[in-house]
């Protein structure tokens, strides 16, 4: 493609509308690899309510994980 086209023009949209076709056949035409076919069956991780990664309810958490990292090498002496 020799001259830049400009979004917004109808060359433009024919070009990105033809681009995405090309690559949406090629992406759904191609067989799944096998090691790839076994990761549909099985557990997915992740938390049950995407309120526990939210930051308001993460940022305490990885603090107190922070300050116990930074202190593990220190010893407790009673």
């Amino acid at each position: 493609m020799a001259d830049k086209l400009e979004p917004g023009t109808p060359e433009f949209e024919e070009w990105v509308s033809k681009r995405a076709e090309e690559r949406a056949k090629k992406l759904f035409s191609e067989e799944m690899p096998p090691e790839l076919a076994e990761l549909e069956k099985g557990l997915i991780a992740g938390p049950k309510d995407i309120t526990d990664v939210m930051p308001e309810k993460s940022i305490p958490e990885d603090v107190a994980i922070e300050k116990s990292e930074k202190n593990s090498h220190l010893k407790l002496i009673k």
